[in-house]
This record gives C-alpha cells, structure tokens and sequence, in this order.
C-alpha cells in the first residue's frame, strides 16, 4: 500500500512539474536573445518597449524625432529567425544611462529578459544634455504569447504577442 502511495505522488510531482517549461535556447541551441547594440540617443521619449517584426518596421525607427540609431547594422538581422526589441529608459536629462541584456529564458509561455540599468554615479561627471538611452535586442520569435523585461531600477515592461 505504501508503495501504490509513493508511486502516485511521484506520478502528480513528475506531471505537474512537466507543466512548467523552461528554456533559455531555441530548438537550434541559439540563444533567445542577444543584445544587437545600444544607443544614447534612440529618439524614444517614454520608457517601454518597440517591437519589430519586419523591415518596413525597422524603416519607421528613422522617423524618430532626433534619433541616432545605426539602422544599418539592424537591417541586417534575419527577421525570419529573429526579431528586434528596443527596451527604452525614455528621456534622461544627462548622459550616463544605459541598458544590457543579461539573461533571457521563456517561463510557460512567457519570454522574460532580464537588464541592467546603468545610472550615473552620484557627482559623476557626466554630459549635461537630453538623451533617449535605449538597447537594441534580438530575439527569437518562437514559443512564447507575452514578453516581460525586468532588471533592478526598471519598471517592469510587458508586451503581449
């Protein structure tokens, strides 16, 4: 009798634990997401996140007002395998600010990166004008329904697909 127990509540862990999927590469073994480049000037005036899926989407980000972004080297990902992500702090009144991606993983359905947030440091000499600090990353576009940045000092972003 014991042992009809134990293995029932092997058989509920094993099912329900099967029910979470994890992973922090495609099927391929390439990484969800890598970080392309970032920009102190990338011309997005509010914090959050622009999805990119295609490159008549990539051509709209030259119409930014005052942004800086070096499309040419974002016209060359390969928007069938991946596709971009811009993760914008918005607005800062010096420079000093930026974002790095560091980790990616899909939980269930949900896509979620991680970043950094640099700061400037207290009494840090920095320069004393606008910018639009933001980070450019690719991601797969398989296997997940919602996006979530997250990173100590960000609000958390979320995006549905």
């Amino acid at each position: 009798m014991r042992f009809m127990h134990m293995t029932a509540l092997i058989l509920i862990v094993a099912s329900v634990a099967g029910c979470a999927v994890n992973r922090s590469a495609t099927a391929e073994g390439a990484p969800l997401a890598r970080q392309v480049t970032e920009s102190d000037h990338c011309g997005l005036a509010a914090p959050g996140l622009v999805y990119v899926s295609n490159a008549e989407e990539l051509s709209q980000l030259s119409k930014l007002p005052s942004g800086k972004l070096a499309l040419k080297q974002l016209r060359a990902i390969a928007f069938e395998r991946e596709h971009l992500l811009l993760v914008s702090l918005g607005q800062k009144t010096t420079g000093g600010y930026g974002l790095t991606l560091q980790s990616s993983e899909i939980v269930d359905d949900v896509l979620e990166l991680m970043v950094e947030v640099r700061r400037p440091a207290a009494g840090a000499m920095v320069t004393q004008a606008l910018t639009t600090p933001c980070a450019v990353i690719a991601i797969s576009p398989d296997d997940w329904e919602q996006l979530r940045v997250s990173g100590k000092g960000l609000e958390g972003f979320s995006r549905q697909r």
